[in-house]
């Protein structure tokens, strides 16, 4: 109750009429609302339900109950069943280290349960214990490599995924040597990657404290993708975030950046931690036992992923783009660190090069931009008068050449790279100075299509039809249109559109 009213007064507070999907969805699934008692609540307060977005949330959550598994769909085959039906498990330790040992209790080739892999070949190795990260919470799994503890046996892991919440597959290369069942391994994470997925990680705590601070509490994660390079970051907002309140996001986070806060981790009971005040996702299933990140005294999040020591060690953070994924839910993606200073290269280094080619000082280059547009605008109104003027001048002569067909003047025209608005400009020219005319003028584009429009004076329309000229003459030349008795367009061949236009007699009859 206290969700739908914190929503629905955010809601009303920014002029909106219509509760989204995805919050009845959550009213639902999470908090057991039927439907039609928000539907009631939404009707008292003068609100409408998103209904179709909430179908689809639960078709969404269907699909997903159906896979019942963190390995994805297409994933699945009968190797993983049976997998399954060996009751293994792992224990993950990479919270605390990215090296550890283990024992390889299973290998998977293709559908096949394997006795070892070789050289060359690629499956899924199942350990005792792993310090890599499986994909999960929206966090990209880790990689790095498997070496067997006694022996020159290389395996390079290119992927993690949960088979279940305590087993992961090590999806692997193995690059030199044979790794059998029952070999004890020594697994590395790489160090890098991970220290730029756990950089990005810590920063979508930040990025929806400084949201909530600068939008409003109305503002909920409802979604994210964490990777090495980069992070996005999906939210609930009723509309495009203006470049102040960005620039306002973007300094907040930068902020506590700087300020070098600490990143705390604990592991407490769910109900403790939501006690606390310690922020859940909605559709995200907890156990009884949960990890908070605590960052200061100013974000505390239930999260299973992982995390930097102190918000320093992020460097900074770079809003990308900020932009609508669904009704009421925005999208921001953004980079940190080193991926954040590159960005920022990039974009230096573009704006420098336009400088120097354009002979001015690196502080001027906006200024000097918008003059540069404003006076090709000006030159692109100038160059439109003056094709305007030639096309008009040439239409006298194409009058005075057009034959006449008892007592109806057939005018053709073709104009080079027009648009069809130019073409029709030109029919309206044509059937101001005749009264009683057939106008049928062509074009051929830069992309070697041909487009015909034809237009039919009123007296003229009692026997001819520019609807039926374009049909006949188009079909004859290897293209299509249509239209009415007294306008229509269509298209030909590129080529073809000076040839169609010479035969337009032809095709006047029915």
């Amino acid at each position: 109750m206290k969700l739908y009213e914190e929503f629905t007064r955010e809601l009303k507070g920014i002029g909106r009429s219509v509760i989204p999907g995805d919050l009845v969805y959550k009213l639902y699934d999470t908090y057991g609302f039927p439907v039609d008692i928000t539907t009631d609540m939404a009707d008292e307060d003068g609100l409408h339900v998103d209904k179709d977005g909430f179908e689809k949330a639960l078709a969404g959550q269907k699909e997903r109950s159906k896979k019942g598994s963190h390995i994805k769909g297409e994933e699945w085959n009968e190797g993983h069943l049976a997998i399954l039906q060996m009751s293994l498990s792992n224990v993950f330790t990479g919270y605390e280290t990215l090296k550890d040992e283990g024992i390889v209790q299973a290998i998977l080739v293709g559908n096949e349960i394997v006795e070892q892999i070789g050289e060359d070949q690629e499956g899924e190795l199942f350990v005792t214990r792993t310090p890599f990260y499986a994909e999960s919470g929206g966090q990209t799994d880790d990689t790095g490599t498997i070496l067997l503890k006694a022996g020159n046996v290389r395996a390079r892991v290119i992927g993690v995924a949960k088979v279940k919440e305590d087993l992961f597959a090590h999806r692997v290369l193995v690059e030199s040597g044979t790794l059998r069942r029952g070999d004890t391994v020594l697994l590395e994470v790489d160090e890098e990657k991970r220290k730029g997925t756990a950089r990005n990680h810590t920063a979508t705590h930040l990025l929806q404290f400084a949201l909530r601070s600068v939008l409003g509490d109305h503002v909920k994660q409802s979604g994210s993708l964490v990777e090495p390079g980069r992070m996005r970051f999906d939210f609930t907002h009723f509309e495009a975030m203006k470049d102040e309140e960005i620039r306002k996001v973007e300094d907040m986070v930068n902020q506590k950046i700087m300020d070098c806060v600490p990143v705390t981790i604990n592991v407490k009971s769910r109900e403790d931690a939501i006690r606390e005040g310690a922020t859940a996702l909605f559709e995200e299933k907890y156990g009884e036992s949960v990890r908070v990140i605590s960052i200061g005294d100013f974000s505390r999040e239930l999260c299973g992923g992982t995390h930097v020591r102190n918000t320093g060690q992020i460097g900074s953070l770079y809003i990308l783009s900020e932009s609508s994924l669904a009704s009421g839910v925005r999208r921001i993606e953004a980079t940190t660190g080193m991926g954040a200073l590159a960005y920022k290269r990039k974009v230096e280094g573009t704006l420098r090069s336009i400088a120097r080619k354009t002979n001015i000082e690196f502080e001027r280059v906006e200024s000097r931009i918008e003059a540069i547009l404003a006076e090709l605008a000006s030159k692109e109104k100038e160059l439109a008068h003056f094709k305007e003027d030639i096309v008009l001048s040439r239409v006298d002569g194409a009058i005075a050449g057009a034959p006449d067909i008892d007592g109806v003047k057939v005018v053709t025209l073709f104009v080079e790279n027009a648009s069809a608005d130019d073409l029709r400009k030109v029919t309206d020219v044509v059937r101001s100075r005749v009264k009683d005319c057939i106008v049928v003028v062509g074009t051929q584009g830069p992309d070697d299509k041909g487009l015909i429009v034809a237009s039919v004076s009123k007296d003229a329309q009692k026997t001819y039809s520019a609807g039926k000229i374009i049909k006949n003459l188009t079909a004859h030349y290897g293209g299509k249109g249509g239209g009415n008795p007294n306008t229509a367009q269509g298209g030909v061949p590129g080529a073809r559109v000076r040839e169609s236009l010479k035969n337009v007699v032809q095709f006047m009859g029915n």
